[in-house]
């Protein structure tokens, strides 16, 4: 069995779990698919598979016009499909390698939705995501609800896919390389780590919480990126308190050693119907760090995890949460356990099961 990875980014989605599978089975290369005018870009490489790169000819929006999307095929059927050839099988990490599909024959496709695209970007990646659910052989959706629901009610079609969670990377997310960390002395406190907009913060829910708790320091990491100026100005209201501070983007290789300090981290998104479809894999890196996890309840994903991810439906509830998690976030005992929890879920235990799904 050969697998090409067809992605669509340097840093492409899923590596943890590609590397891994290429690690312990040596049967996977990735191919890149980049818009020919940034081949000379700085390239992407790795120490465990090997890296190649295609090129589209049109950027996406002008490929989707029919004239163009003729010129592609053809430009993809010629020099694309036979670098492929010797591979058996197909994995699509999202929508922007979907019109390579055609020229996949013969080939056994596995196709991965990592959130409701369409909801995302009001329908425009529609094609594409009918594409790829109807033509896989399998569909991984790394969301229970994405599984379930999310092709039918959005989409259109009658296609349940697989549910296939995310992962934590254990070479990076590795609690042995902030020993000294693991356990803190002193003030408790409480993180948030990624994107801050009108869906991953509920402004409302992240108010009361720092006003309630002004004896633990809240760290903010991330950019914000809400599209209402107004809301972006009731969030970033919360820096004025004394116990909140603002970190700004922090790069992904040293997020590890800011996040080793905390000890709750929090996900704190709103609860509507695109939070549904979303399962952040921030949840696992967390758990491998050793720390509590406190989250707005907007699925039922991670009810295998609800000993160390305490989720709450409303704002009581999340304070009582917060109280409970203060009281064992650094009981050993509980460390060890979400530590445990993330190795369940780590890339290497996806990898062995991405194999054995392909290999039925």
């Amino acid at each position: 069995m050969k697998i090409a990875a067809i992605v669509s980014t340097i840093e492409f989605q899923n590596r943890a779990t590609i590397e891994a599978i290429a690690k312990k089975y040596g049967n996977i290369d990735v191919f890149v698919k980049i818009n020919i005018k940034d081949i000379f870009k700085k390239k992407s490489k790795s120490e465990y598979v090997d890296i190649k790169y295609i090129y589209s000819i049109f950027p996406e929006k002008l490929r989707r016009r029919k004239l163009f999307e003729s010129l592609e095929s053809l430009y993809s059927k010629v020099i694309i499909a036979p670098r492929l050839r010797k591979y058996d099988t197909a994995l699509l990490t999202n929508t922007h390698v979907a019109y390579l599909i055609p020229i996949l024959r013969k080939k056994k496709i596995i196709s991965l939705f990592v959130d409701p695209y369409s909801i995302m970007n009001n329908g425009s990646t529609a094609k594409d995501e009918i594409l790829m659910a109807t033509k896989s052989d399998y569909l991984l959706c790394t969301s229970k609800m994405l599984a379930s629901d999310y092709c039918k009610k959005h989409l259109g079609i009658d296609v349940t896919g697989y549910y296939w969670p995310n992962t934590a990377d254990l070479s990076r997310w590795d609690i042995s390389l902030f020993k000294n960390m693991a356990i803190q002395s002193g003030d408790i406190t409480a993180g948030y780590a990624g994107n801050m907009n009108e869906i991953t913060i509920d402004i409302i829910l992240i108010k009361e919480v720092v006003a309630h708790f002004p004896h633990v320091k809240f760290r903010f990491a991330g950019n914000i990126n809400f599209k209402s100026e107004y809301e972006q100005l009731q969030f970033m209201d919360i820096f004025s308190y004394a116990n909140v501070i603002y970190l700004g983007f922090v790069p992904y290789e040293k997020i590890q050693q800011e996040v080793a300090s905390w000890d709750l981290c929090l996900m704190l998104d709103n609860i509507f119907e695109l939070s549904q479809y979303v399962h952040h894999n921030k949840v696992y890196q967390y758990l491998a760090l050793g720390k509590a996890v406190l989250g707005t309840k907007t699925h039922q994903d991670y009810e295998e995890l609800h000993e160390c991810v305490l989720e709450s439906e409303t704002i009581d509830r999340f304070i009582d949460n917060m109280n409970y998690a203060i009281s064992i976030a650094r009981l050993p005992i509980e460390v060890n356990k979400r530590i445990l929890l993330a190795k369940e879920n780590s890339a290497d235990k996806r990898a062995e099961r991405f194999i054995e799904l392909i290999s039925d």
